[in-house]
């Protein structure tokens, strides 16, 4: 099975007049305007949170980081969470990358890794329903379970949790075996948070009911660039409904507020299955959907969650010099 390819036009350049200093139009100044390569970009999304997936092949990896970041844009861009770099391998292996809102890279993220391997099955990448990912955090292996017209779900195996705080990365003025109800100053504020990570940091707050908009963004945007989590941090605050079922609102490193996380939800259920508050298999619950969670301690994390298609689309980034 051959990758898709898309053909690109040879540059070309334009000479108009601007100003230097403002480039805004001004007579005698001249500025040149070089197009370059439309970039064929699919748009998945899995509970709302939504993903643009791209061929390594069609992007210099210097550019990924800027690209996200002006691809994903929700008004210059063409609007997502995230962007997903795929590259072949040997199918069904095969190398992904993803870049979040403002250009950072995530070594992990269920939900846009599930995109992609929606990506690869819809164009027949791969002609079986087990997809194996090498990514930033290791190897995932996601099994398609069920496909219908822009439709797939799958399971994925996530690898075992960590709770050593090095390995978040979670740094406390004093040495500790592991965050776990741990009182945390944020925002004038004291917090009891749980921390561990599941190929990517994750901060976990238990909640009667969850914080109106503005305390949402407070609480969620201190605890994410909180000095205690050197490389930032996803942050879930969970309700727990009962013993398999949880209600989570993320507000996701890099990103802000989102619809959901696959990570997100996996870091919720295993904190409430280590705090006897929930008991595998869980479903997590968010705004626009829901993912089962299987976790038994000591074991890796299994996620099975949907994607569907959005839509095919074409990026043309500018760059005037």
């Amino acid at each position: 099975m051959s990758p898709v390819s898309h053909s690109k036009k040879s540059p070309r350049k334009f000479s108009v007049p601007c100003s230097e200093k403002t480039g805004s139009f001004s007579p005698g100044s001249r500025c040149a305007v070089i197009p370059m390569s439309m970039i064929l970009a699919e748009k998945y999304h899995s509970c709302g949170n939504d993903f643009l997936i791209i061929a390594s092949s069609d992007v210099p990896e210097q550019q990924y980081s800027s690209l996200a970041q002006a691809i994903c844009d929700r008004h210059l861009g063409l609007g997502a969470d995230g962007c997903v770099f795929v590259r072949d391998l040997s199918p069904p292996q095969f190398h992904l990358r993803i870049f979040n809102q403002d250009g950072t890279e995530a070594g992990m993220s269920g939900n846009g890794f599930r995109c992609g391997c929606a990506f690869l099955h819809r164009h027949d990448r791969v002609d079986q329903p087990e997809v194996t990912l090498e990514t930033g955090s290791g190897v995932k292996i996601y099994t398609l379970l069920e496909e219908a017209e822009g439709f797939w779900r799958y399971r994925s195996r996530m690898g075992a949790p960590s709770f050593d705080p090095a390995a978040i990365p979670f740094q406390a003025p004093s040495k500790l075996e592991q965050v776990q109800a741990y009182s945390l100053e944020v925002q004038g504020q004291t917090v009891s948070i749980d921390a561990l990570s599941v190929g990517n940091p994750q901060c976990v707050v238990f909640v009667e009911e969850f914080p109106e908009a503005a305390e949402f963004e407070r609480m969620g945007g201190g605890l994410e660039c909180h000095p205690c989590f050197p490389e930032r941090t996803n942050v879930s605050f969970v309700r727990v409904e009962d013993s398999h079922r949880l209600q989570i609102k993320i507000w996701e490193r890099g990103v802000g507020p989102t619809h959901s996380s696959g990570t997100g939800a996996c870091g919720a259920a295993v904190a409430a299955i280590r705090a006897e508050r929930a008991q595998s298999p869980v479903q997590v619950h968010t705004q626009k959907g829901s993912q089962l969670v299987e976790w038994t301690p000591g074991g890796e994390i299994l996620l099975t969650g949907e994607v569907e298609f959005i839509g095919e689309m074409k990026f043309h980034g500018k760059q005037r010099v």
